[in-house]
């Protein structure tokens, strides 16, 4: 539950760096640009360097400190992190180096003293903080040389020597829109948390669909775990009303039709009964405006949001479904509705660490702790490399830790390389695409300098026609009371932008007759359906 304490961006503006971050001044000025080659094991590489801090027989002692809450109510996020750090250290360390915890809990006064009390020791590296208010204190009263790897994914709390071993946001949508392209995605709706997270999220997926040349259709909002919130964005994604609109007016004219219309050939006939019959069984009618759904949420909003889209008649037959990071840690595997969604995660934890984590610590680790591990092997290295610290820690050829290979950018983001999973609602969600094993090709290309509040976008469609969707026979088209025309038409100008809005966000983190319809809902049956219902409807979404 902490978790999401900082799995987002948290700040007070956003403002975003794509390659500097805040402060950075030059303190990665010797960062080695040279050509990208294949990563070593963070865990061995320092071991394959001379000593220049240090070594068994002699040399100047080094010291690391380690800032996490491991007490109050985020101790148990942060004892994980420090036992994953204790393997780390305990497995590979050298006599000369020393590592000292310190207990980054209590209120902000508090905690502000123990990190002046930490600075003032002069650490060779910090490992921590985990919140992005105690890395943005460190980052401004550390001197620039003293390296920091913390755990937040907020990068404004990066910058000027203040690294993260966690994973930013924006990577994970832009390893799905990937996909999204693979696939043939060309317009798809986005939905998103009403928070600022979403928020920052959602702007993150403008920028990055508009990069890979897909178009946003559609963008909704939703409060987090309020179902009626929920229920009420699911209808105007699956454009209930419209959809309910032409299947009333394509049976009202069916319906006419055959209890008008006197001299109609018995097939004919026969055939209109068929195509009643048939658009009868659902509620709904008409192809939706977009192929793709991208679920910006936890795997929980999401499970309700695709079942609530059923429940008005949109399913994964009809559409893609995908989502980010943030299903990994959830029961959707098992969801049936989400089944054939994509999304993307980190690598599995290896093998090796997670037998070694468990045996300690009684449990298995979750990511968090292997980013730790992972920290602890970089910060060892760092010491024992021939290397500055820059050179080491931002080695653009990047290392390959417990889930997967990383690098650290001058900005202080991390890079990960994500996989590409699948779900077939067996509970066992499948691996469609491996993550990539090295940095030769670029795995991201958006770097946004800033970022701006994204304002919901209603779905632009020319409308769904009831005609497009019936068989009337030709000698009885051009009746006037079997003309039809669109239903809830909205366009948008093609100038208009998605980000128009210049309000910097404010941050604080079938089968084809497959029947998805209203269990209170039944169908007309077939009689005369009056036409002056149909036509007084109001169709708005």
């Amino acid at each position: 539950m902490h978790m999401n304490k900082f799995l987002f961006f948290i700040g007070v503006s956003l403002t975003l760096a794509g390659c500097g971050g805040t402060k950075s001044g030059h303190w990665y000025g010797e960062y080695d640009e040279s050509a990208v080659s294949m990563p070593q094991n963070v865990r061995d590489a320092y071991l394959q360097s001379t000593s220049l801090y240090g070594s068994d027989d002699g040399g100047r002692n080094a010291n690391i400190a380690v800032l996490l809450p491991m007490t109050g109510e985020s101790k148990a996020t942060g004892n994980d992190i420090k036992t994953s750090i204790e393997t780390a250290f305990l497995q590979k360390t050298k006599p000369n180096v020393k590592i000292s915890f310190y207990d980054l809990s209590g209120d902000k006064m508090k905690r502000n003293t123990i990190l002046q009390n930490v600075v003032a020791t002069n650490p060779d590296i910090i490992i921590g903080p985990l919140f992005a208010d105690d890395t943005k204190t460190l980052r401004d009263i550390k001197p620039t040389r003293m390296p920091v790897l913390s755990f937040t994914s907020d990068v404004l709390s990066l910058g000027n020597g203040v690294m993260t071993m966690n994973i930013v946001p924006s990577q994970s949508i832009e390893t799905i829109v990937q996909q999204m392209q693979t696939d043939g995605a060309q317009n798809i709706i986005v939905l998103a948390p009403n928070n600022t997270s979403g928020k920052v999220m959602a702007s993150v997926a403008n920028q990055t669909t508009d990069l890979y040349n897909i178009n946003i259709n559609g963008l909704f909002y939703y409060d987090s775990g309020n179902s009626d919130s929920i229920k009420d964005v699911a209808m105007r994604a699956s454009m209930h009303n419209t959809r309910k609109a032409v299947n009333t007016r394509a049976r009202e004219i069916l319906s006419d039709i055959l209890t008008k219309e006197k001299n109609i050939p018995s097939n004919t006939r026969y055939s209109l009964y068929k195509q009643l019959e048939k658009i009868s069984r659902n509620e709904t009618t008409g192809k939706l405006p977009y192929d793709a759904i991208l679920f910006l949420g936890d795997g929980e909003d999401s499970k309700a949001l695709i079942s609530f889209l059923r429940y008005y008649g949109v399913g994964n037959r009809d559409v893609a479904l995908y989502g980010t990071t943030l299903w990994q840690h959830s029961d959707i595997a098992s969801d049936f509705a989400l089944s054939g969604a994509k999304y993307a995660t980190l690598p599995e934890i290896s093998e090796e660490f997670d037998n070694m984590y468990t045996l300690v610590a009684g449990k298995k680790p979750d990511y968090l702790a292997a980013f730790g591990y992972d920290a602890t092997n970089l910060a060892l290295g760092m010491l024992y490399s021939s290397k500055s610290e820059t050179a080491y820690l931002l080695d653009p050829s990047g290392y390959i830790g417990s889930n997967g290979v990383f690098r650290i950018q001058p900005s202080g983001e991390s890079e990960h390389a994500l996989r590409i999973m699948s779900l077939n609602g067996s509970g066992t969600p499948n691996i469609f695409q491996e993550a990539p094993t090295n940095f030769l090709k670029p795995l991201y290309s958006v770097h946004i300098s800033e970022l701006q509040s994204v304002p919901e976008k209603p779905i632009a469609t020319k409308g769904i026609n009831p005609g497009d969707y019936i068989t009337i026979p030709e000698n009885l088209r051009k009746k006037a009371e079997y003309k039809t025309k669109p239903l809830g038409a909205n366009y948008i100008s093609e100038t208009q932008e998605i980000a128009d809005n210049n309000e910097p966000i404010q941050i604080y983190a079938s089968d084809d007759d497959e029947t998805i319809s209203n269990p209170e809902w039944s169908p007309v049956k077939l009689d005369h359906v009056s036409r002056e219902y149909i036509d007084s409807i109001e169709v708005s979404e």
